[in-house]
């Protein structure tokens, strides 16, 4: 007998033991469908499909692996209904704030072709570009934002809470008081009396410009606003330039004509009126025989560098390729001009905080420099 078949066979755990209700098989569940959720589940669909696992079986594969109890729900839904001889592509789309309308014409287009298999993979990686690329934008703005918030609770505990003692004893000591002094304890005196009014005023302001932003109206004049303000509008403007080339070029690869990706790309700036109505005169356009860098360059929303590229794509027959150099250009220039923008937001907070506390400061030490220099501090 070997030595091998001398040891004893391992047990497994006993079934419900506290090790097997305690391993960490699965992450902790949560309700919401966040976007790393989208991206699990397109990344686990892609995988199972390209291992030639069937299209129903990596439905229910990836809906027992999501994290999030109702996407979980989602995509046992589309299991049912691809199981009752629904496609991918009409299942999926029932769920519009789920699955963004380009991708489900990216899904439909690879169902048509027979090219499922590679055009998840290539749906997935640009899902996987846009994450990073919104990430790297929310990193960008996190740290002014929080240096903007310590500001203003800085100077508002001064006012509120430091300013009102000294006011109290420059009124006992009966002196006359600069006028800087004077200013500002009548700031803190009005910060004290209408402080919660102040608080709920600019609370009812932000919500009501909510729900304002969110009317076609709303969003048409933000837009504007946007788009025309100074480094701001840049920065936006470059930022829709490579959407527009990220997604064109998602859409065309997959095999889709170029009217219905100008169609499908109405979606993708959903959320942006201006642009939205631009494509939809490319679209018109376009129907009428026009060339799409013509239709583009009429719209005057789209930089002259994307509107000769396109036309270089045009005469070459390589669309395709120029786009995607587009977007790969566009989206270093983003990454750039954020990195300038948060730059000289940093300072300019910093400066501005600097300079009110130096103005509270002045007006407390000011009248008492005056008072040790009076005749009673001589």
């Amino acid at each position: 007998m070997s030595k091998t078949s001398a040891l004893p066979a391992a047990q497994p755990p006993h079934r419900g033991s506290w090790f097997q209700r305690h391993v960490r098989i699965s992450s902790k569940m949560h309700k919401g469908i966040k976007s790393e959720d989208k991206l699990r589940f397109f990344q686990q669909l892609t995988t199972l499909f390209a291992a030639g696992t069937p299209l129903l079986e990596s439905l229910w594969i990836a809906a027992q692996q999501s994290q999030s109890n109702r996407m979980r729900a989602v995509i046992r839904s589309i299991a049912d209904r691809v199981a009752g001889g629904l496609s991918l592509h009409q299942a999926a789309g029932d769920y519009p704030n789920v699955f963004n309308r380009q991708w489900i014409e990216v899904i439909k287009t690879g169902e048509t072709s027979g090219q499922l298999g590679n055009v998840l993979t290539s749906l997935t990686t640009h899902i996987v570009a846009m994450r990073e690329m919104r990430s790297k934008l929310i990193s960008a703005m996190i740290y002014p934002c929080i240096l903007s918030v310590v500001a203003v609770l800085a100077i508002v505990v001064m006012l509120w809470k430091v300013v009102p003692v000294f006011a109290e004893f420059f009124k006992d000591s009966g002196s006359k008081l600069p006028a800087i002094t004077q200013t500002v304890i009548n700031i803190s005196n009005f910060l004290q009396t209408n402080g919660l009014y102040l608080v709920g005023g600019v609370g009812a302001a932000f919500f009501g410009l909510r729900h304002y932003l969110r009317t076609p109206g709303g969003q048409r004049v933000f837009q504007k606003v946007l788009l025309t303000t100074p480094m701001v509008g840049e920065c936006a403007v470059e930022a829709y330039m490579e959407r527009f080339a990220t997604n064109m070029v998602l859409l065309l690869r997959s095999g889709l004509p170029l009217l219905e990706a100008i169609e499908s790309m109405q979606g993708v700036f959903q959320n942006c009126a201006v642009y939205r109505e631009a494509l939809q005169h490319v679209q018109h356009r376009i129907s009428s025989g026009d060339r799409l860098a013509t239709a583009m360059e009429e719209t005057g929303l789209f930089t002259s560098m994307v509107v000769s590229m396109v036309r270089v794509g045009e005469e070459s027959g390589e669309m395709v390729t120029v786009l995607d150099q587009v977007a790969t250009y566009y989206r270093k220039r983003v990454e750039a001009l954020l990195q300038r923008l948060t730059g000289m937001i940093e300072p300019m907070v910093i400066l501005g905080m600097g300079v009110t506390v130096a103005v509270i400061l002045t007006s407390i030490y000011l009248p008492m420099f005056q008072m040790a220099s009076g005749p009673g501090g001589k």
